[in-house]
């Protein structure tokens, strides 16, 4: 009996000190520190305007109207290339419509309606979607102008932009780092505190184009043979902003 009590205070003895050895974990406190925000802009004039338009060709037949916005196609894409050499109309979007009588109630064929009547086919519209990039960006009013006098409908100035935006990009970035640096001194000279080193830095960056848009409808004129110059359009689109916002951690100095 005595062999047994032994034995069961050497275990809760054993117990008690394996939970006294336990290391106890503190919360270790967060070193002081000060956030701040930057942030930097830069404005760069454009380089690259955006014009977007709409061939259009009518017909009798599928292949008529096919053939007659082709050719319409290219008298605008010569008269674009007679400002911007390089300039390249990239299309999409082709699409070919019977067109029938205002009487026809349906606008495309259901399974029961026959193609004749009210609803027989009078000929046929071809459209496509053109968009052209053009580093005259000065003389994107002017194509604009010849895009609606060769035929084609709808053109506009989509957009403004840069080439390669890299190089803005820094320098926004460069500006809002300056502009957090400015700001945690002011915040540590105000605390009688020494800024100390960057801890951590995030970014989020933003560009906004500027646009002035100048639109032409569609318009049914013939193309002219002895085609008098174009008409000169002055565009000055506002320069584009290059922002960027950063937030920057910095430790407090000791």
């Amino acid at each position: 009996m005595r062999s047994r009590l032994s034995l069961f205070a050497f275990l809760i003895g054993c117990s008690s000190a394996s939970s006294v050895a336990q290391p106890v974990i503190q919360a270790v406190p967060e070193r002081p520190r000060i956030v701040v925000d930057g942030y930097g802009e830069v404005k760069t004039p454009p380089d690259l305007a955006t014009i977007e338009y709409t061939i259009r060709g009518e017909g009798s037949t599928s292949d008529d109207a096919v053939r007659a916005m082709t050719s319409s196609g290219g008298h605008i894409e010569n008269a674009l290339r007679a400002i911007d050499a390089l300039a390249e109309p990239r299309t999409s979007d082709v699409r070919v419509t019977p067109v029938k009588s205002d009487d026809c109630k349906e606008q495309d064929y259901g399974s029961t309606q026959l193609s004749s009547g009210p609803c027989a086919v009078l000929g046929y519209v071809a459209t496509q979607s053109v968009t052209v990039r053009t580093a005259a960006v000065t003389e994107a009013g002017t194509m604009v102008g010849l895009i609606g006098r060769n035929g084609g409908y709808n053109a506009h100035i989509n957009r403004f932009e840069l080439r390669d935006a890299r190089e803005a990009q820094r320098q926004a970035t460069a500006a809002a780092l300056e502009d957090a640096a400015l700001k945690g001194a002011a915040i540590a000279q105000a605390s009688k505190v020494a800024l100390g080193p960057i801890l951590s830095i995030s970014t989020v960056g933003e560009s906004e184009g500027a646009l002035r848009k100048i639109i032409v409808t569609g318009s049914r004129l013939p193309v002219l043979a002895n085609a008098p110059p174009p008409i000169p359009v002055k565009v000055a689109p506002l320069p584009i902003t290059t922002s960027a916002n950063l937030t920057v951690t910095y430790a407090i100095g000791r």
